[in-house]
């Protein structure tokens, strides 16, 4: 399996309000203070515009330009034009560019599994990849009461092997996402929860056998920007220590789609919270998949 590296993370959101802005949209949970949510981001860019804001950081992080783009976005209906003026926004004329779709806050997993085979062929050495996303309808409020949504984008390299670039740097153990496509659907929420309990519990269990490691032997455990009780119940439904658990800046900025356990990883890094040599277990969730993440942190 090629090995992934991540590095120059960098991530843009919107302007900063308070959720009690909200208290007529959001469930009355989301909005306790045990909740962990203080602050949503809104933003008047469009999606490719919050990408390539992040984008043009972790480029002219890196000395070589990237020979692929992967834009990452549910919300982008307008991504043929979007991914054009990505390019020509980040200057890179040369760069073959994709979309990934399909798993909404659970596209972090098939992206990085698709920049693990295009580095694998040989046919690309640096991948850009943008995650980015933002509330279309003004609707705030997530499903099944997890947390409250938010605009913004985050960007990394990914290579096959570890580039010097200043910030924290991560290598990616393991990659797994197991998909179900009777666990979302329609039904009440406590079936949709319990689809995506049985979801993780498979998914943890594929990247232990892909990794060797067992989940007690991760030094962390981070899940997306969920209010406090959620992310608590999901470590104990899976048999995971709640102890291990790792808050991201979720009171700082909600929830942002699929963006949440990359802008974590590198917050955490920054603020000491993930140490150089500890390994972290990261989840990401779509309404039919759970991936699972294996990643140490390098530098």
């Amino acid at each position: 399996m090629t090995l992934l590296h991540l590095s120059a993370v960098e991530y843009v959101h919107g302007d900063r309000h308070s959720i009690a802005e909200l208290s007529g949209q959001l469930d009355a949970e989301l909005l306790d203070p045990d909740s962990g949510l203080a602050y949503y981001r809104a933003s008047d860019l469009e999606i490719w515009q919050l990408a390539a804001a992040a984008g043009a950081r972790t480029v002219a992080a890196g000395a070589d330009p990237p020979d692929l783009l992967v834009y990452v976005t549910e919300n982008d209906h307008g991504s043929s034009d979007s991914l054009t003026r990505l390019v020509r926004s980040l200057d890179l004329p040369a760069a073959e560019y994709l979309r990934v779709s399909g798993h909404d806050c659970g596209n972090l997993g098939p992206a990085l599994l698709l920049a693990r085979r295009a580095l694998a062929s040989g046919e690309h050495r640096r991948v850009l990849l943008l995650l980015a996303d933002k509330v279309l309808d003004g609707d705030r409020s997530q499903a099944d009461k997890l947390s409250v949504v938010s605009d913004g984008a985050v960007a990394c390299l990914v290579t096959a092997e570890p580039l010097e670039v200043g910030g924290p740097r991560f290598a990616v153990h393991g990659v797994s996402t197991v998909t179900d496509s009777e666990a979302g659907g329609q039904g009440e929420a406590g079936d949709r929860i319990l689809g995506t309990v049985a979801l993780s519990v498979a998914g943890t269990g594929a990247i232990t056998r892909q990794t060797g490691r067992e989940v007690t032997d991760f030094d962390h455990l981070l899940f997306p920007n969920y209010q406090t009780i959620s992310r608590q119940f999901l470590c104990s439904a899976m048999g995971a220590p709640v102890d291990r658990l790792l808050a991201g800046p979720a009171a700082e900025f909600g929830h942002c789609f699929s963006a949440d356990v990359l802008v974590s990883l590198a917050s955490c890094a920054d603020s000491g919270r993930i140490r150089p040599g500890e390994h972290v277990l990261a989840f990401g969730d779509g309404p039919n998949s759970w991936t699972s993440l294996a990643l140490e942190r390098l530098g």
